[in-house]
């Protein structure tokens, strides 16, 4: 019998596993092949051009300031917040150049800011309306979105300071929306700090969210100079807040003395009361608060009863521009993803939800604007 010695056996084992892995690979190839059609359309994956070019997510504003209807949803995305913005006030011509002889800065509060987009836009938007400072803090419930926002935000400032240090070269990894001049205000990293937090619940927030939110209703180093305009942003996510929407705004209006701009959804005052009773079911089966659609009457009450004004408040109806524009879209994307195979999954129930919305007007799509009393 010949004996092995420490070494020839690790070196046989070590050989005996390696085989053993070429084994299962290609045992676990043969299986895949042959219960799965490498000549259908699944190879769609293959052809994904990363990073994505865009990762917005709200119910879009399907209306161009020309009255022509968007087709698709990353512009009626963006648009909507455009809409929302251009109804505080922010994208006036006339106010940038005030802003612009006072030193003016912009500070922000964005909940629900998702995977960058929405981020990135807001700067991009802001960037020539005459500001002397930007800052920017936002908040989501979802780690994954803090992670890819944060990256784009780094991609994007980086694009754009290669297209101003050389203006007549182009890249492929700029979006068509990023500004290719020097004009307007020089946007930093260090001016965006995203945060994973429950932006409903603000005696939830850790000491670090805390401090950089409460550094929003700081004047930049202190300078008299310099105002500050603070703004709480909420696009497409409030009816979701638990316990309600009523604790941030009360803390963004008698902390911060934060102006509010936002999209939401309210309940129609003379909606029948089985409808009401259903579009409160539906939020429940959404992850909504029982409550969370209520009138413009009961809306205007819970912005005084925070600290907003009432009665200057802006409640804007844009529901005829984003329920039937939304409905045509997912109509479409469906029809096209199905030539490959491709479902929209829960998004046809969503189609479903928002048709309904559209055709009994139960839930109304605003853009509400209010202003903190004074102190």
């Amino acid at each position: 019998m010949v004996s092995l010695t420490a070494s020839q056996g690790l070196a046989i084992g070590f050989v005996g596993g390696a085989a053993a892995t070429v084994v299962l690979i290609a045992l676990a190839a043969f299986v895949f092949l042959r219960t799965s059609d490498i000549y259908g359309l699944a190879h769609w994956k293959l052809n994904i051009r990363t990073p994505l070019p865009s990762m917005w997510m709200n119910v879009g504003y399907w209306k161009k300031q020309d009255g022509e209807r968007i087709i698709h949803f990353d512009e009626a995305a963006a648009n909507l917040l455009k809409e929302v913005v251009s109804t505080a006030g922010l994208l006036d011509r006339d106010a940038a150049a005030r802003r612009s002889k006072r030193n003016e800065a912009l500070a922000i509060l964005d909940l629900g800011f998702g995977c960058g987009d929405q981020t990135w836009e807001l700067a991009r938007m802001v960037r020539s309306g005459g500001w002397h400072d930007f800052r920017y803090v936002g908040l989501t419930l979802n780690e994954a979105q803090v992670q890819t926002a944060s990256r784009k935000i780094c991609r994007e400032i980086a694009t754009l300071d290669t297209q101003l240090e050389h203006p007549d070269e182009t890249t492929t990894t700029a979006t068509p929306t990023t500004p290719t001049t020097s004009s307007g205000l020089t946007l930093r990293v260090d001016a965006f700090h995203l945060f994973r937090a429950d932006a409903a619940r603000p005696t939830t927030w850790s000491p670090r969210v805390r401090e950089a939110v409460d550094s929003l209703s700081d004047d930049e180093n202190g300078n008299d100079r310099t105002t500050t305009s603070r703004w709480l942003l909420a696009l497409d996510c409030l009816y979701h807040f638990s316990p309600s929407r009523g604790p941030v705004f009360e803390y963004a209006a008698r902390r911060l003395h934060a102006n509010l701009m936002a999209f939401d959804l309210l309940l129609s005052e003379t909606a029948p009361a089985r409808d009401v009773w259903a579009a409160r079911a539906v939020g429940v089966f959404m992850g909504c608060p029982l409550r969370t659609f209520v009138t413009e009457a009961e809306y205007r009450d819970q912005l005084v009863a925070c600290g907003y004004d009432g009665e200057s408040a802006t409640i804007r109806d844009v529901t005829d521009d984003v329920f039937a524009g939304l409905v045509a879209f997912l109509d479409r994307q469906e029809r096209a993803l199905g030539q490959y195979g491709i479902s929209l999954g829960g998004f046809k129930l969503a189609a479903r939800l928002f048709r309904w919305f559209a055709e009994s007007r139960v839930v109304r799509a605003v853009i509400v604007v209010a202003h903190p009393k004074e102190k």
